[in-house]
């Protein structure tokens, strides 16, 4: 508990990046909707090419959903493939999972690179979480000081977000190759991936421009500290004693700490005859 007490007073809470806070926020909300999506990947059907009604491709087949939309929230849950041949002789692949039956739709490559989006989706979602609270709580020194100042977490969330639709766009091909008579498209998923790096762009942002700030805010202090007259010549200081007042003051100080220091090394290090 005093520990804790002690990490919270060493908090400056006046260098808090709200907007940083709020995009970083967004950015986790869109993650987390396109993990929950179920239209990563539309596909439609020509009406007199649907395969719905056709006696022959469901004849081993005792339940099937048409297949329209493919999304993450379709591999959640374990799930398992199947494959027979109909009655011409032509091989089917069945993806049985918790909700629905689709067929000659979800091949397993199909279904390793959706496990590769959670994977992605979830490391962008935890990153900006981080992020969330390092903008609302800024770490007092340290790596995690290094890792919000350089916006560390923004980039990476901006590169996962690259590969999210770069690994979107060979899932697409995947199924088109699987479904040729049938248009192929990437659905709202892959664009709420889109807009999570977006904010994560945007926190990055807000971040250097807070970071800047703060430098110029840090600067003003620091020249306030100073005497306005302290950078006079000796000539006018002599003329005006008063003024060299803070600077014999500082001197004083430094040889106190100096002479102080010498004492500690001496005692720290004795000489032996």
């Amino acid at each position: 508990m005093v520990r804790k007490m002690k990490w919270c007073s060493k908090i400056d809470f006046s260098e808090s990046n709200f907007y940083g806070a709020f995009f970083h926020i967004l950015s986790v909300a869109m993650a987390i909707c396109s993990l929950l999506s179920s239209e990563w990947i539309l596909i439609e059907e020509p009406s007199m090419n649907s395969t719905s009604s056709d006696p022959e491709l469901f004849f081993d087949v005792s339940r099937s959903d048409r297949c329209t939309n493919i999304g993450c929230r379709d591999f959640w849950r374990p799930a398992r493939f199947g494959g027979f041949l109909d009655n011409k002789g032509k091989t089917h692949i069945a993806f049985h999972s918790s909700e629905r039956v689709l067929l000659d739709c979800v091949t397993p490559m199909v279904a390793n690179l959706f496990y590769v989006l959670i994977a992605l989706c979830f490391v962008i979602a935890l990153t900006s979480s981080l992020s969330f609270i390092m903008n609302l709580l800024p770490p007092p020194n340290g790596f995690l000081q290094w890792l919000k100042k350089n916006t560390i977490f923004e980039m990476c969330n901006m590169l996962l977000t690259l590969c999210v639709c770069v690994v979107a766009l060979i899932a697409q091909c995947e199924v088109a190759r699987v479904r040729q008579d049938c248009d192929v498209s990437l659905g709202g998923g892959v664009f709420m991936v889109c807009l999570a790096g977006m904010m994560c762009f945007f926190a990055a942002t807000s971040t250097l421009r807070h970071s800047t700030k703060m430098n110029r805010l840090r600067r003003i202090d620091n020249q306030r500290l100073l005497c306005a007259r302290s950078l006079r010549s000796w000539r006018d200081s002599a003329r005006r004693s008063e003024d060299v007042l803070p600077i014999v003051d500082f001197e004083r100080y430094l040889d106190s700490s100096s002479s102080l220091a010498d004492i500690g090394v001496a005692h720290s290090n004795p000489v032996t005859a």
